[in-house]
């Protein structure tokens, strides 16, 4: 996409410049990437998900050597295991529905993250939105609900242990759902528009540069191809 287009396309949204400049080609891949989801499924179910990373002793600490944390898998990898993970177990669940004799709804997960530090530059963590077929997974689930269950919140929990290779009980609390986490976006009701503004809205906070650790050899950005 040329600069021009890219003009074009930031002015015709709403955009939350609050916390500063914003990458345009993060937008534009981002508002891409929503629209390929609409293409699968004219009902799309938006989820905002934050993923932290667990703390790290300094190796040099003799005292805490044997920590199980120093076992976590925190490589630059992690989060593309965590999409990989949670796909794997979507595909699990419709295929055991299949075998069940259960009406399926066929869903493509789409996505879109930003890799980012904390403002004193101590902590790195990852902004996501996860897209899915509404008409397969229309409800997140109890987040308070701390168990394992067959809901998606257990199912983003997993992922982000296994991506992890953590424990459960130690690594759910690293899954953050922010507040107003979910937007139903759907081509043939006429409140489309005004979610789809808004969800451009939510997801530009994601595109702003003053948290993007640029230059330190790791991507910032990513969002699914296929």
């Amino acid at each position: 996409m040329n600069l021009t287009v890219e003009v074009l396309v930031m002015r015709e949204f709403r955009l939350n410049d609050n916390h500063g400049s914003l990458n345009s080609y993060y937008i534009n891949r981002m508002i891409d990437t929503i629209n390929r989801s609409l293409t699968d499924h004219p009902r799309t179910m938006a989820i905002r998900v934050d993923l932290r990373l667990p703390y790290i002793p300094n190796p040099n600490c003799h005292m805490s050597v044997d920590s199980p944390t120093h076992f976590y898998s925190v490589d630059e990898g992690v989060i593309t295991r965590f999409f990989s993970s949670l796909q794997a177990q979507i595909e699990h669940d419709q295929n055991r529905k299949v075998k069940d004799g259960k009406r399926v709804h066929w869903c493509n997960l789409r996505y879109i993250w930003v890799r980012e530090i904390s403002v004193d530059g101590s902590k790195f963590h990852y902004h996501v939105l996860l897209l899915l077929n509404k008409d397969a997974y229309a409800f997140l689930g109890n987040v308070s609900d701390l168990d394992i269950n067959d809901n998606l919140i257990s199912k983003i929990r997993k992922a982000w242990v296994s991506a992890l290779n953590g424990d459960y009980e130690q690594c759910w609390c690293l899954v953050h759902i922010p507040e107003s986490p979910i937007y139903f976006l759907n081509e043939n009701n006429s409140s489309f528009s005004g979610v789809f503004n808004d969800l451009v809205y939510r997801v530009s906070y994601m595109a702003k540069d003053v948290t993007k650790p640029y230059g330190d050899g790791n991507r910032c950005f990513g969002c699914s191809q296929r």
